[in-house]
């Protein structure tokens, strides 16, 4: 098994498929996360989750993505969903790339972060991990089945004819 890491860069704008429905992956009180979308690409998958927070663990949340203004801070920390991805032999972070978030001082935290896989898992699926330990959000697995890639190489298609 090969250590990656799966950078926040942004899916292509055109051409990707949905190849798995939205699905809940935590439901507590005052915590929801869902995978929201899973599009396939010719160059990769897109996860797109959901996650709303209310009560104190929103506060939290609003605590730990706070501007960091005061880089001599050195209680001045940061943290996010994390999400952890095992493709194939691939396995590691994955960056978010689009973060929407509530920035509002009270009230739910809601953020929509994605995640860019940058090949379609030979094996048609892929395992996640995501925890966030400081809202109270502990490390959560859950496998995709994609089912073979829509997009078949070359090489795929010339064994066909």
């Amino acid at each position: 098994m090969r250590r990656h890491r799966w950078p926040a860069l942004a899916p292509p704008t055109t051409g990707g498929i949905a190849v798995h429905p939205a699905q809940p992956i935590v439901a507590e009180k005052d915590l929801t996360l869902e995978l929201s979308a899973v599009t396939a690409f010719s160059s990769g998958v897109l996860l797109q989750f959901t996650l709303c927070i209310t009560g104190v663990r929103a506060d939290f949340a609003r605590h730990e993505t706070r501007p960091l203004t005061d880089p001599r801070d050195p209680s001045a920390q940061w943290s996010y969903l994390a999400v952890r991805i095992l493709a194939d032999n691939l396995d590691g972070t994955a960056d978010p790339h689009h973060l929407v978030e509530d920035h509002t001082d009270s009230g739910p935290y809601r953020t929509t972060p994605q995640y860019w896989i940058d090949s379609y898992p030979r094996t048609g699926s892929l395992t996640a991990t995501t925890s966030w330990p400081q809202v109270g959000l502990h490390p959560t697995s859950f496998t995709l089945t994609l089912g073979p890639s829509p997009f078949p190489t070359t090489a795929e298609s010339d064994t066909h004819r």
